[in-house]
């Protein structure tokens, strides 16, 4: 499930790591689990920040990839996710999204037909590697049920939603399960996303 993206370029926003340093992607930068891609958090709504793609927990010893989604239905039940929902929720910016379809053989690429970026909800948090005593910022996204396009090549999709609602995903005055609802009942709409075989 959107196991590569493309960050794309980030013409429209300036990007803070958290180090108060700014950040300039590389035009078109492709990401795998494990890269850092710009989130915006409910913790600094102003600021767009790199986080590693795939959440850590406290038993974790090293850094690796696991941890990079979160099924929507399983937030409020699933320990690691029900800790963080409605108190740590992110956005992830990114430019096209890839799917590998096992019966078909195809990879696709996922991207939106009037070019805009892709808002994904996701959950943050910073993990403590105690050995280096570093603190890396993390994310996972959150993935539901598909759109009929979707549904073509995939049994699952990226919490997709518009720009304008950003908002609610971050509003620290809703609650975990408004927040929830709120994704569920407004899904990526059918018609704008634009879907093509990815050329090797």
């Amino acid at each position: 499930m959107c196991g590569h993206v493309e960050i794309g370029e980030q013409k429209d926003i300036k990007i803070i790591t958290r180090s108060g340093s700014s950040y300039t992607p590389k035009s078109n930068g492709s990401g795998n689990p494990g890269a850092m891609l710009p989130v915006v958090t409910d913790a600094i709504p102003g600021k767009v920040q790199e986080y590693r793609w795939g959440l850590l927990t406290l038993d974790d010893d090293r850094i690796h990839s696991k941890n990079r989604h979160a099924r929507i239905e399983s937030l409020q039940h699933v320990p690691m996710w029900r800790g963080l929902t409605g108190r740590k929720h992110c956005v992830i910016r990114i430019q096209a999204f890839f799917e590998y379809n096992r019966e078909q053989q195809k990879t696709y690429r996922i991207e939106r037909k009037d070019g805009m970026p892709f808002y994904i909800a996701g959950l943050w948090d910073i993990w403590f590697e105690i050995k280096s005593q570093i603190l890396l910022p993390t994310c996972a996204m959150i993935t539901m049920d598909p759109n009929t396009d979707m549904a073509q090549i995939h049994n699952r999709m990226p919490a997709m939603m518009e720009r304008a609602d950003v908002k609610n995903w971050l509003n620290g005055n809703l609650s975990g399960q408004e927040r929830i609802n709120y994704i569920k009942n407004n899904p990526c709409a059918d018609g704008v996303l634009r879907i093509s075989v990815e050329k090797r």
